[in-house]
């Protein structure tokens, strides 16, 4: 079979080029150029999985319109037709280059609209004579003047912190694809669009830059990854030094004094400071009273004159120093709840100078609130004495990260205070219990475009599930219910190491199986495997109704669909957490549209039996769900409490009941 086309022909030279059978448009440079760009969209689509900027998406985008543009010349050889889809082609080249930078995009907008003003009296030109006058090698200098608009700009910024991915690429690959669009274009003027040596060699050249950008890419993803869980294993880490440092001191005497100095050594520890203090707000009296002193670490405020210059003496008086909310910058943090962080104290007019001395010398200085639900409960403070060894970012993001989670035990201990009255048999179930408690969410938050309910019920007074709802971002939830096997102390313990992980790592750019595999990765070596846990995550965009599911061996998903009136189980086999750390979990989205329900569960649920030993299911849930579809989620939940209920009647069910309902409000 053959294939005829017309002849195509340059607007600037008008140089012909036939295809008029099958094997001319295999030999022609049309498969070439096809395949370039087919190959080059398959790395981008891959890249796309991970791209939470969105920027692989231009790339395809480009892309596609060139594939497009160049069957469309093959097909209807209107000699115009090159040239205008240039001037559109080089309009997507000014969006990758210049859109990540958002304080430019008014400029960049008009520029758009000028180039697509341009092509179209281009196209006015041709088919009505409209401003006949002009030479058509002046719309040819169109694409010359986009992509040296482009080298200008990205010269003039290459120095400027690139703080998104986007801006990476661009910032890493225009030296090299500036230069190539410029010849581009330069030899379309020069050559003629319909000129041989132009469609078979420069076009399929030009497209090399997208493989520069698909690479670079590829390296920056690889990049930013590696750093990302160097991080957050770090982090992890840290936080798992910490709850060792106290666990020891929960499970022994029990005083205020062990579970500070535990925790404030951690914090001394992962910091790498010379010394470390933690005060507590005395609410009576308007004081923090300090509870802990580590290591060595030189007074930031002003000394009695009446206490001798000596090492001893100075530590001694810190040991037991006392503040007003307010007075000094302890005082200042007890007050303010805000973060003190000086890298080097010498021109800060906040730190004092007591003398030259070694044990008086302070360098580099750190404090942040210990906070509890925005109740200020104290205040951590880590020190260095060495001027060429201050605190980095790194180390105050360590800092404020441990004293969050640290905050955690000792609003613990206070519970523990409290259960440690309680009879021997009941102190461990206590304990665990108050644990619990202080974990899951006190209040069930509601969003403009997501409304939730949910319910938590332990069998036997300690329950081993675990849920809850974390806002990352104005438009992000995520949801997570999770299963620990096991009860008491232990089991408790590990859902505060699983909160913290989640809380740590969920305000991220990366999808949520990934997030599932970090917490994976933090939690397998340090439990054991008696204790693992299963876990479903569900994050959510509140503004779109886009949804990313990824589990680990929890009860399916199950969403009503309001379109249909019906119900789709989502599953995903998978392993606990804790029991492998290579696992790689997976992920699927989907789309809610307004009054869907999600119903995420645990097993306690589905499994309830009745007196003839008949399970409640998915199956009665579902017909719950569908039942009460009309209703606020939190009447949902009490409806699914109460079926769940009747349909048990007076049986003594055996595992904990937790219930966690969405519903998109668009």
């Amino acid at each position: 079979m053959f294939f005829r086309f017309a002849t195509i022909r340059s607007p600037l030279q008008g140089m012909p080029m036939t295809i008029s059978s099958f094997s001319q448009v295999v030999e022609s440079p049309l498969l070439a150029k096809l395949l370039i760009l087919a190959s080059i969209s398959v790395i981008f689509f891959y890249l796309r999985r991970k791209d939470a900027e969105g920027h692989s998406g231009s790339f395809i985008a480009s892309m596609a319109f060139l594939a497009v543009r160049d069957v469309m010349v093959a097909l209807f050889p209107v000699p115009e037709l090159f040239l205008v889809s240039d001037i559109i082609y080089f309009c997507f080249v000014l969006y990758i280059f210049m859109a990540p930078y958002m304080v430019v995009r008014p400029a960049l907008i008009l520029v758009i609209v000028l180039n697509i003003l341009l092509a179209g009296l281009y196209v006015a030109r041709f088919v009505f004579g409209v401003a006949a006058f002009l030479p058509s090698w002046l719309f040819g200098v169109i694409p010359v003047l986009d992509i040296l608009l482009v080298g200008v700009f990205a010269f003039i910024w290459r120095n400027v912190k690139k703080e998104s991915i986007a801006r990476q690429i661009v910032g890493a690959i225009w030296p090299v694809s500036v230069p190539v669009l410029l010849a581009y274009a330069v030899a379309a003027i020069i050559f003629g669009y319909g000129n041989d040596l132009f469609q078979r060699l420069a076009v399929p050249i030009s497209y090399g830059w997208f493989v520069a950008a698909a690479l670079t890419s590829i390296r920056m993803q690889d990049d930013q990854m590696v750093t990302a869980v160097s991080y957050y294993e770090s982090s992890i880490d840290s936080l798992y030094n910490l709850l060792m440092n106290t666990g020891p001191a929960l499970k022994g005497s029990f005083t205020t004094e062990d579970v500070l100095a535990s925790m404030n050594e951690a914090i001394v520890s992962e910091t790498h400071a010379d010394g470390g203090l933690i005060f507590l707000v005395d609410e009576f009296e308007d004081l923090i009273v300090c509870k802990s002193y580590v290591g060595s670490f030189p007074p930031p405020v002003n000394l009695p004159e009446s206490l001798p210059r000596k090492a001893n003496r100075v530590e001694s008086f810190m040991k037991h120093v006392e503040f007003r909310l307010g007075e000094g910058v302890f005082g200042e943090v007890a007050k303010t709840g805000k973060n003190i962080y000086i890298p080097n104290v010498t021109d800060d007019p906040r730190i004092v100078v007591n003398g030259e001395e070694e044990f008086l010398r302070l360098a580099s200085f750190m404090a942040v609130p210990l906070m509890v639900e925005d109740k200020i409960i104290g205040v951590a403070a880590v020190a260095r004495k060495n001027r060429d060894n201050a605190f980095t970012e790194e180390d105050f993001d360590r800092c404020k990260l441990l004293a969050n989670f640290g905050t955690l035990a000792v609003s613990n201990f206070f519970s523990f205070l409290a259960a440690n009255e309680k009879s021997g048999l009941e102190q461990s179930a206590g304990i665990a219990a108050e644990i619990q408690r202080s974990i899951i969410p006190k209040k069930i938050p509601q969003f403009p475009g997501l409304g939730i309910g949910a319910f938590s019920m332990p069998a036997r007074g300690v329950s081993g599930d675990y849920f809850d709802i974390i806002q990352t971002r104005s438009d992000r939830v995520v949801c997570v219910i999770g299963d620990v096997a096991g009860k008491g102390v232990s089991a408790a313990l590990i859902m505060v190491m699983v909160r913290s992980i989640l809380h740590l790592i969920t305000n991220t750019n990366k999808d949520i199986a990934t997030v599932l595999n970090w917490v994976n990765k933090g939690i397998t070596g340090k439990i054991d495997l008696d204790h693992y846990a299963t876990l479903g995550i569900v994050a959510v965009n509140i503004n779109t109704g886009e949804v990313e599911y990824s589990n680990a061996s929890h009860q399916a998903l199950l969403v009503y669909r309001r379109s249909s009136d019906s119900i789709e189980t989502l599953e995903l086999k998978s392993v606990p957490i804790g029991v492998e750390r290579t696992t790689e979990y997976a992920r699927k989205a989907l789309k809610l549209a307004d009054g869907d329900i999600v119903v995420m569960y645990t097993d306690g649920i589905v499994e309830a039996m009745n007196e003839q030993g008949k399970q409640f299911g998915r199956k009665g849930l579902s017909q719950v769900i569908v039942r009460h579809r009309d209703l606020a989620p939190k009447e949902i939940v009490n409806r699914i409490k109460g079926d769940l209920s009747s349909f048990v009647g007076s049986v003594r069910q055996h595992d904990d009941q937790t219930v966690l309902v969405l519903k998109m409000k668009l």
